[in-house]
């Protein structure tokens, strides 16, 4: 009995790792809806795709955008930036739109 058991742990861990092997090969497939990893596109979108947010100011970098929206973090005020065909672009909540636009103008 103790023999098989010596005989039985390999081939079940090997089992086991080619599973694990077969399955992360499945979910990191490039192939057309074969893959559970989700794909992040890159493509710029367009100012109106981003639902309730409301776009106050376009910046030309990343950089510039992330300082505007720490400050309006700062002040407060929810707000984040993202990739649009125009540049990055802040965005906030209808509510607080006014008192963004406010900030930004004053300072």
């Amino acid at each position: 009995m103790f023999a098989e058991q010596y005989f039985l742990f390999p081939l079940v861990a090997i089992a086991l790792a080619g599973l694990m092997v077969l399955l992360c090969r499945w979910a990191f497939s490039k192939a057309k809806g074969g893959s559970l990893v989700r794909r992040v596109d890159l493509r710029p979108a367009d100012r109106d795709s981003f639902g309730l947010l409301i776009g106050i100011l376009t910046m030309p970098s990343y950089n510039e955008a992330r300082v505007k929206v720490s400050m309006l973090k700062d002040f407060g005020i929810k707000a984040t930036a993202a990739r649009t065909r125009d540049g990055w672009t802040v965005y906030v909540w209808p509510q607080d739109e006014t008192a963004a636009r406010g900030f930004l103008d004053a300072s």
